[in-house]
């Protein structure tokens, strides 16, 4: 399994969020942020808006496309248009359960995220 993040315009949250849900991706916590990258100074939030990191946990097979449909749908090719990471999981659990999830692969070659206690 994979954590996706991504940083991008407030104004594209919608939209990435929409595209996520249609390819399956079944949750995404979404927190407004503020930092800085190389053109950063203290009114970005007026000029372009502010920014949403929108973060994910995905199945191997999912990474691609995840990163793929957020790059496509984040874009507007100006500056602050934000940044993507994927990164590794070892574990996970649910708190509430109190079970472990895992991805798996069903007999018909689909993937699905289980969970053991």
């Amino acid at each position: 399994m994979k954590m996706i993040w991504a940083v991008v315009r407030s104004s594209k949250v919608d939209e990435v969020a929409a595209r996520l849900k249609s390819i399956g991706v079944s949750g995404c916590t979404v927190s407004r942020v503020r930092g800085y990258g190389d053109e950063w100074h203290v009114y970005e939030p007026l000029i372009h808006g502010g920014q949403h990191k929108l973060e994910m946990i995905v199945r191997n097979d999912q990474v691609d496309i995840v990163v793929k449909e957020i790059t496509d749908h984040a874009c507007t090719r100006l500056e602050g248009d934000g940044i993507l990471a994927v990164f590794d999981l070892q574990s996970v659990v649910e708190i509430r359960s109190k079970e472990r999830v895992t991805a798996e692969t069903s007999p018909n070659g689909e993937g699905l995220l289980s969970r053991t206690r």
